[in-house]
């Protein structure tokens, strides 16, 4: 293995940029499905639009507010049948879990369904009129947070509107993204009871109880017990899935996701991208990998002898860029091949 210094071939990287464009032109659309029924869908990048694998919601239907539980903060809107002088503003449960109504004043609300709430409601009315009907209704849900962190498309907080399960939640954040990772993390805190699945542990701190999901198992029917119902607080992290890289002359240039537990051999990668181009320099390939430090090792790839069986197969490793040069120009050095995954066509995602 040589180490090469930094510099930037300008005249290559240009070549290679007018290269690729053909082959981005083809694949612009949203999303595109590969001959082996792999989707590729772009990245962030000027003129293309971002593309993400959205997580079905399942039979959710509409949120059943008889049975959720108001917790601080929640607001409710009272209504009481012919009572012309309640208005039905929007009021807001305090910390202290009470809400101020008109005519009964603060009366306790969290910890209680809106049935409970209502029922107990109808009783508090009673004093004031006969037979009272009285509705309660969810304005605004704000006591069940569930934060969702990692590569989905809208990361942030999220709001339990009653039962709710793991692919609902990640729904909610917009879906996964093309990048997502196979498991995703889920921790919550041992108050509200311990994770129910196989391979649950509890933290070091003793606080937390934390599970591992595999999402792809679970959509795919194959884990369907994976789809737990998530409680309030949880937090649910999707990691980055683990990518190889093939740049250059080949027909498609992108990233490619490696699933969990898999491996990658270079003539894999080498078929998932299509194969290379008539004038790919074959005997001078490269694999780019990360050393820890600003520069990456080069190793020799020569596909042309692997191809032939003269040279043993190579081993990607996550994050590896396999580059595969024109037979006209020079070998780009690390650096330079590394600002190719930047350019502005953008790059796409293969699964």
């Amino acid at each position: 293995m040589r180490k090469f210094p930094a510099n930037t071939i300008l005249f290559t990287l240009c070549l290679q940029g007018t290269l690729l464009v053909p082959a981005f032109a083809q694949t612009a659309p949203n999303s595109v499905v590969s001959p082996d029924g792999r989707v590729g869908v772009p990245l962030d990048g000027p003129g293309i639009s971002t593309a993400s694998y959205t997580v079905p919601r399942g039979n959710a239907g509409p949120v059943d507010t008889t049975n959720y539980v108001l917790g601080p903060e929640d607001q409710i809107t009272v209504r009481v049948f012919a009572a012309d002088d309640i208005p039905d503003r929007p009021a807001t449960i305090s910390n202290d879990g009470y809400v101020t109504l008109p005519m009964i004043g603060k009366i306790h609300a969290a910890g209680l369904t809106v049935d409970q709430f209502q029922a107990n409601l109808t009783t508090a009315y009673k004093k004031y009129f006969k037979n009272p009907q009285v509705t309660v209704q969810v304005s605004d849900y704000r006591s069940q947070p569930v934060s969702v962190a990692g590569n989905v498309n809208t990361p942030g907080v999220v709001q339990l509107r009653g039962n709710r399960n793991l692919m609902e939640v990640i729904g909610q954040a917009g879906g996964l993204r093309a990048d997502a990772g196979d498991s995703v993390l889920i921790t919550r805190n041992l108050s509200e009871g311990a994770i129910p699945l196989p391979g649950a542990f509890t933290d070091p701190t003793g606080m937390y109880s934390v599970a591992h999901v595999n999402i792809r198992d679970v959509m795919s029917g194959k884990d369907p017990q994976g789809n737990i119902y998530i409680k309030p607080h949880d937090v649910i992290t999707v990691p980055r899935a683990r990518m190889v890289y093939v740049l250059g002359n080949v027909t498609r240039p992108g990233g490619y996701v490696m699933t969990e537990n898999e491996t990658m051999s270079l003539t894999q990668a080498v078929a998932l991208a299509g194969g290379w181009s008539p004038n790919a320099k074959l005997g001078a390939a490269r694999i780019l990998r990360s050393s820890g430090g600003a520069e990456r090792e080069q190793i020799p790839a020569n596909i042309k002898k692997i191809m032939e069986n003269k040279a043993p197969d190579l081993q990607m490793k996550p994050d590896d860029i396999l580059y595969v040069p024109n037979s006209l120009a020079k070998v780009v050095t690390a650096r330079g091949v590394e600002s190719a995954i930047g350019v502005g066509t953008g790059l796409l995602i293969w699964r």
